[in-house]
């Protein structure tokens, strides 16, 4: 298997934020028989799961911790790669732990330093990646390789899904080895993942016109707040992210109570508010807190939940259980950020800044006397 071919001009527009969304629903049905066939391995004395991480190989490690929980019955817990290698003993790591390193790009040197510490005490490794071969792909005992193809240059979507795909899988297949799940479950689940393709795209139509329409607002905002629980709240800051890489707005992922307690008092008090209402606990949590926060005149957006008197709903495709929810919920993220990019006039990863910087530097001087 080889690893993933980027093709495609430099990053010069957003454009590529809306084609790398619209590829998100086939590479679910190209990823998910492909991970699946490379799960062989069986995980039966794991009794805990560390997903480490960076940016948004950690913000789906977040958006899958509830899968590994209630699909395998393990503890599980999203921790930044270098937090984990620098503070590994407050985890109690042995024997039954599997330390999962996710680096799409498999270059990750605090991911790969993960690894090492993690294996060093005792604790077995797999590494999930888009390059076999890399770095940490060879840090790990245990290896899986999520490689969509022919990848654009920009920022992380396709990239991010794909991780979110093998630790969901790995998720259902650790549970099938601890029998927490049969063999019909697992493949009932494994469907279900399957099945969520024809909801993305879905959710891709409903979520367009509403990110257009609110994008110029919250271009404007000198900060944005999103916020989730549970599975949602990796979604939160993988959104927040890709706000930030494209568009260069800041943008912050917040617990829904710690929003409340904390960063509603922040001004000016109508600043964008984004509560990712997935399935379960959280979409109440989600109401509860639109109702609270638009009674205090703050300005709510609810992605895949509505509300009364609320600024703006971004609607998802229903029919997906919580701990796939990230899937769906996540598709609003990549068109939102190309609307606020667009409307001001920038590009992502400061390319705007960049092509500035070599127009003056090709610009003739004048000859100093």
């Amino acid at each position: 298997m080889t690893g993933p071919v980027v093709t495609g001009p430099p990053v010069t527009a957003t454009a590529s934020l809306v084609r790398q969304a619209e590829r998100l629903a086939a590479d679910v049905a190209d990823l998910v028989p492909a991970l699946s066939a490379q799960l062989t391995t069986p995980f039966p004395g794991v009794r805990q799961v560390l997903l480490v991480g960076n940016g948004d190989s950690h913000h789906a490690g977040a958006a899958a911790e509830h899968a590994f929980t209630t699909f395998a019955g393990v503890r599980c817990r999203a921790v930044p790669a270098q937090r984990f290698a620098d503070y590994p003993g407050t985890h109690r790591l042995d024997a039954r732990t599997l330390v999962v390193g996710t680096s799409a790009s498999g270059g990750s040197p605090r991911v790969a330093e993960a690894l090492d510490r993690a294996a060093a005490l005792g604790a077995s490794t797999l590494a999930i990646t888009g390059k076999p071969g890399s770095a940490v792909d060879e840090r790990a005992r245990h290896r899986l390789h999520a490689v969509p193809e022919n990848l654009e240059r920009g920022p992380g979507i396709r990239t991010h899904q794909a991780s979110l795909l093998a630790l969901l899988l790995l998720a259902i297949h650790t549970g099938r080895s601890r029998g927490v799940l049969g063999a019909a479950e697992a493949r009932g689940l494994e469907d279900e993942l399957t099945a969520t393709a024809e909801r993305i795209d879905r959710t891709l139509a409903l979520v367009a016109p509403g990110c257009r329409a609110i994008a110029p607002v919250v271009a404007s905002a000198p900060v944005r707040y999103l916020l989730g629980a549970g599975p949602g709240f990796g979604t939160a800051g993988y959104a927040a992210a890709k706000l930030v890489e494209a568009a260069g707005v800041p943008s912050s992922a917040q617990d829904f109570e710690e929003w409340w307690h904390v960063e509603r008092f922040c001004r000016p008090t109508d600043l964008p508010v984004f509560l990712i209402a997935t399935p379960g606990k959280a979409a109440d949590r989600a109401a509860a807190l639109a109702a609270r926060a638009t009674a205090a005149g703050r300005r709510i957006a609810l992605v895949g939940a509505t509300a009364p008197d609320v600024w703006a709903a971004l609607p998802v495709a229903d029919g997906v259980r919580e701990e796939l929810s990230p899937l769906v919920h996540s598709v609003f993220a990549p068109l939102l950020a190309a609307g606020v990019a667009d409307h001001l006039g920038r590009q992502p990863f400061h390319g705007d800044l960049r092509t500035a910087e070599r127009t003056t530097d090709s610009s003739p001087r004048r000859q100093q006397t």
